[in-house]
């Protein structure tokens, strides 16, 4: 946690972006605060600057779609169609290129300044995206 682009979720459903921050943090469900005036995220004694993307009060609006990928997850490769549980596929736009390994890896996707972003399970960042069916 706390490298830029991540994507995380909190308890109360609200979910956040880490913005220009690179801070390597390893602790599986840590407890944080968040100052929402602030877009301020304490962990450990160390601050993050964040963005809301969906739930609280700074909500930046938009659904956000929830799924798992159909199948085995191998990484973006610049182009790389993603086809989801829920019947969903998309495309990645945009030059992104990863190598991470899974199965029925979790995925969210959210929208911000007219983009899809699309979060999976084992990356460091969102990608963006366009839905093809």
């Amino acid at each position: 946690m706390g490298n830029n682009g991540e994507v995380f979720t909190l308890s109360d459903g609200s979910i956040w972006e880490v913005k220009y921050e690179y801070e390597y943090m390893y602790e599986y469900y840590p407890n944080v605060v968040i100052c929402p005036e602030t877009n301020t995220l304490i962990i450990e004694g160390k601050k993050l600057n964040v963005a809301n993307i969906s739930g609280g009060r700074e909500s930046s609006g938009g659904a956000v779609i929830e799924s798992n990928v159909n199948g085995s997850w191998d990484g973006w490769q610049g182009d790389t169609i993603v086809k989801l549980m829920n019947g969903q596929v998309w495309q990645q736009v945009g030059l992104h290129l990863s190598l991470s390994l899974g199965l029925g890896s979790e995925v969210l996707i959210y929208q911000r300044g007219g983009l899809h972003y699309m979060m999976i399970e084992g990356e460091d960042e969102a990608v963006a995206v366009i839905r093809l069916q």
